[in-house]
């Protein structure tokens, strides 16, 4: 037994370690989460900004599209059209989603207006203060954003100039409610605990979907004091409000957190990404509490406990046994065992890894060897049952016909798998010129009971043309994309394979067109890797890779696209064709 002072010393030990252990632990997790909401942050802040770019972009261009109509022109020269133009602006909100329409003289007057029959129609104001329309009247199109002077509520507001002949006799403006940005912006950002803010360079939030932030400052504008923001009147009579704040930088976490005040006198921690909205030279980040790394950091902390008391249980209770046998270890006999048992296991290794290599090179072989007979296979049962009942209706003549077809889809298994012999040396390509019009009549053997059966009308023009390649391996890469082209039209309602092929230069294309479902553009750049394959059920992803490596061997190339009439796909075969003396 341990003495009292030596057991202390292991448990203090043995504290101090599990100390270790969870301050690394707690570390590494806070780490990794955090980095992880940096990079969903930034990704975030790109989404939104794209958001707030393309509406902003769309809102622009009204005002140019509405200056030229000539209901505005005459408004503007007959007071007695502006009650119709009031009208015509009341269908253009309705119709493009902005909150507000209205066109102002050249004094700043609106003398008609979207809002026309409401209350707080904008007939009558006078805006001759704002940016917009003094920007306006000097011949720019303008974008600004402000408190409304009747409702008080934000807007992002668009203007253009109103041209008669090449006098500016007035402005068309656009006003957007920002609450419609947050609350798409809102949806989009996805988390319910992501926020976002908007400010500009006078460094007031103008958008955000946290209310509290809403036209607050965040620091003290470099460009402008409080007194030339108040000035433009852009906040009305708004008072100075800061949201204490500052960002520290933070070395074991590879970024920057943001301590931020999100409600009366209470702070929280944000990762922040952030990116810039260069129509209104807004800046837009969305943040992110770092809090939710703490619950993933308890759970790692449980998990770090459990397993460091594990590994502790695991070697006293391994260290107790191996302490009988310390003396053993130590004698000749027991050296020359350990010795013996070293030298077997080292050879049971050698001889496990051997045979690991072998099963695996074997077993891509046999994947390769199995995707090619497969289809010779399946129409061999095809013909098969087809000639069974031939005969029983005495048609012989017809199943005599099969039977011919049967022999030569078993000589052209055969012929795949001699191809094992090449297993144990380099193979050599056997290349020469072959008739395309006769590969492809062969490839049809195959697949003809599956195109057949599927219903499917194949338009195959006689071709005259031959082909550089390896008649059989050329065969194998018909039959892939005649079978693939059958099983991607299965939900279609017109089934039709189109084969053609036209001359290019030294090369002959040949294009295999369907009328299936077509390419997914996400998937289209990776259909010819091994392995990738859309039938996740059946499919071993090797076909088009083997199909496009054969080609590729031939000097050509073979690549995918789908059909302009956005109905099915074409696969194209360039071949080296063989020329005439006349060519």
């Amino acid at each position: 037994m341990y003495k009292p002072r030596k057991l202390y010393s292991w448990i203090a030990l043995l504290s101090l370690g599990l100390v270790l252990v969870l301050i690394i632990t707690a570390f590494a997790t806070e780490r990794y989460w955090v980095q992880r909401l940096n990079q969903q942050v930034s990704m975030e802040a790109i989404n939104v900004g794209q958001y707030f770019n393309t509406q902003l972009e769309r809102y622009e261009h009204i005002p140019d599209l509405l200056t030229s109509h000539y209901r505005i022109r005459q408004a503007l020269q007959q007071d007695t059209a502006a009650l119709a133009l009031s009208k015509v602006l009341s269908d253009i909100q309705k119709t493009s989603g902005a909150s507000d329409v209205y066109v102002l003289n050249a004094t700043g007057d609106v003398i008609a207006s979207s809002n026309y029959d409401s209350n707080d129609s904008y007939i009558g104001s006078n805006y001759a203060f704002r940016p917009y329309f003094y920007r306006a009247m000097q011949g720019k199109r303008w974008v600004d954003y402000a408190l409304g002077l009747r409702s008080g509520e934000r807007g992002i507001f668009f203007s253009a100039p109103i041209y008669s002949e090449e006098e500016i006799i007035g402005a068309i403006a656009v006003k957007v409610d920002i609450d419609k940005f947050e609350q798409d912006t809102e949806w989009l950002a996805g988390e319910t605990s992501t926020k976002f803010m908007v400010f500009g360079r006078d460094e007031v939030v103008f958008i955000s979907n946290h209310p509290y932030w809403r036209l607050k400052q965040l620091r003290e504008s470099e460009d402008y004091s409080w007194q030339d923001i108040q000035a433009t009147y852009r906040y009305l009579d708004l008072k100075q409000q800061r949201i204490p704040n500052s960002q520290e930088s933070t070395a074991n976490l590879d970024g920057k957190i943001w301590l931020l005040e999100h409600s009366p006198n209470t702070q929280s921690r944000y990762v922040f990404g952030e990116t810039q909205l260069d129509l209104l030279d807004f800046t837009l980040v969305v943040l992110r509490p770092i809090s939710q790394t703490h619950q993933k950091v308890q759970v790692a902390l449980i998990l770090a406990t459990l397993s460091y008391f594990t590994v502790i249980g695991v070697g006293i209770f391994v260290f107790r046994r191996l302490a009988g046998y310390r003396q053993l270890i130590y004698t000749r006999n027991s050296l020359e065992k350990e010795v013996t048992q070293r030298t077997h296991q080292l050879e049971q290794a050698h001889h496990a890894l051997v045979q690991s290599t072998k099963l695996a090179t074997i077993g891509q072989l046999s994947a390769n060897i199995n995707h090619e007979i497969n289809q010779p296979l399946s129409a061999m049962s095809t013909y098969l049952v087809s000639t069974k009942r031939l005969l029983s209706k005495g048609m012989v003549e017809q199943a005599c016909e099969n039977i011919a077809k049967l022999e030569s889809l078993i000589t052209r298994v055969h012929r795949i798998v001699s191809q094992l012999k090449q297993f144990s040396r380099a193979s050599e390509h056997q290349l020469g010129w072959c008739s395309l019009q006769t590969c492809i009549n062969n490839a049809l053997i195959v697949v003809g009971p599956k195109i057949n059966n599927q219903n499917v009308t194949a338009d195959i023009e006689p071709v005259r043309y031959e082909v550089w390649g390896e008649t059989l391996k050329f065969e194998q890469v018909l039959v892939n994309l005649f079978s693939n082209a059958v099983e991607a039209m299965a939900e279609s309602d017109e089934k039709c394979i189109i084969l053609r092929a036209k001359e290019n230069g030294e090369w002959v294309d040949i294009t295999l067109s369907d009328t299936g479902t077509g390419i997914d553009l996400q998937t289209i750049e990776s259909i010819f890797e091994p392995f990738f394959t859309t039938k996740s059920d059946i499919g071993l992803g090797l076909g088009l890779a083997i199909s496009k490596n054969i080609i590729q061997s031939f000097g050509g190339d073979l690549t995918a696209q789908n059909n302009a009439d956005h109905q099915g796909a074409t696969f194209t075969l360039r071949l080296k064709r063989k020329t005439d003396a006349n060519d």
